[in-house]
């Protein structure tokens, strides 16, 4: 009976610092607005193999959140939030951008991956 507890506490413990299927608990969703004035914020901060949810919204109107990298395109409708979940597989800078505008350099972000 001892070793069954003292087994069940070890798994608990590394339950709680392992890394491993840990996913982003409600709280720890970003949140990514667009507008014709730019993405808010232009720059989100992620962490290479790590999935990250993030809630995209719209201020002014319809738009999209594109990254070429991830191959990601969502649009982005008015009142309702657009859920993406992003899983880089290399460090660096990922640009994203609205497809709708493409040529918008208002409309423009970067991810900022590291190891």
């Amino acid at each position: 009976m001892e070793r069954t507890c003292r087994l069940a506490a070890t798994v608990a413990v590394l339950a709680l610092v392992s890394p491993m299927g840990a996913r982003p608990a409600a709280d720890d969703e970003l949140e990514l607005t667009a507008s014709r004035a730019g993405f808010r914020p232009a720059a989100l901060k992620l962490h290479k193999g790590e999935t990250v949810r993030v809630s995209l919204r719209s201020a002014d109107g319809e738009h999209c959140f594109a990254v070429d990298a991830l191959r990601i395109e969502k649009r982005i409708q008015p009142g309702r939030a657009t859920l993406a979940e992003l899983t880089p597989d290399r460090a660096g800078k990922l640009d994203f951008y609205c497809c709708l505008h493409p040529d918008d350099e208002h409309e423009r972000g970067q991810l900022e991956v590291s190891e």
